[in-house]
């Protein structure tokens, strides 16, 4: 999916005057934003800890583990980049690791600009328009779905546009292999074959890997091939069996069992689905 494509589906809005969590880290299943508007606090990520103050607009990818350490008055928009799920109307808790299951999140593909966290600083003049997507949620209207979809879209691009550079600052091995797996996820790629192409040890560059994606270099692979199937689920009418190869997988069994763990449907449950809904 690209940044350009995305549709959002508001399924909560929020102004909570108070918000304190504490570990351990929990897992959402759908997209979260939040907006500081007074207090101090630290977001705690797997990858480190960020300070958040009034004016910063913080966007978390669903399956992103994290918690607040501190005090804060926030503005919160819980959403899907998309249509699929908005049957999905009751606000989803977040849950810790234990009882987090990743095959129950709503979206698995996410535009690569939306992926993981964004942290943006003094980022006042969204909150009038975060503020309209409450006003719109607590008091809907014929229109407020179009318009909360049109404000989250708009918010996300002045996210992505005015990321924190110190947070958001990717290496450039990173970037390497994350293209790496994108133009080889259909060849037989280990953690040990990636990091021989670039003259790494495969436990560094794995760690390096994760601590600025959030996913382990399997994980990478195992989603980009995941994403080529959809694609090819949803737009052709290729047989699910030469799917499965074109998309980098053993077999079909290996096939059908990833799929549904990162989905929550079969192969071809997903291409049923897809096909009637855009019929």
């Amino acid at each position: 999916m690209q940044l350009s494509d995305i549709n959002p589906f508001m399924r909560f809005a929020e102004l909570q005057p108070s918000v304190v969590s504490k570990a351990p880290l929990k897992y959402a299943y759908d997209h979260r934003i939040f907006y500081v508007i007074d207090g101090n606090a630290k977001l705690i990520l797997e990858n480190g800890k960020y300070d958040l103050d009034a004016g910063t607009l913080l966007y978390l990818c669903s399956g992103t583990p994290y918690y607040f350490d501190g005090n804060v008055k926030v503005l919160v928009l819980n959403f899907d980049l998309t249509r699929d799920c908005e049957t999905q109307k009751d606000a989803m808790r977040p849950k810790p690791r234990h009882s987090f299951k990743p095959e129950n999140i709503l979206e698995n593909d996410v535009p690569r600009e939306l992926e993981g966290y964004i942290i943006a600083r003094k980022a006042f003049e969204v909150e009038a328009r975060l503020q309209e997507c409450i006003t719109n949620f607590r008091f809907p209207t014929a229109v407020s779905d179009a318009l909360t979809s049109a404000t989250i879209k708009e918010v996300l691009c002045y996210a992505v546009q005015n990321t924190d550079a110190v947070s958001k600052k990717i290496p450039d091995i990173v970037e390497k292999v994350a293209e790496y797996i994108r133009s080889n996820y259909d060849k037989s790629i280990t953690n040990d074959t990636i990091s021989a192409q670039f003259g790494y040890h495969s436990f560094y560059l794995n760690r390096v890997f994760k601590e600025h994606t959030g996913m382990t270099l399997h994980q990478a692979v195992i989603r980009e091939r995941v994403t080529i199937a959809k694609r090819l689920l949803q737009n052709t009418d290729i047989a699910v069996e030469a799917i499965s190869r074109e998309a980098g997988f053993s077999d079909r069994i290996q096939f059908a069992t990833t799929f549904r763990k990162y989905t929550g449907l079969t192969p071809s449950e997903y291409r049923n689905k897809k096909q009637k809904k855009n019929k």
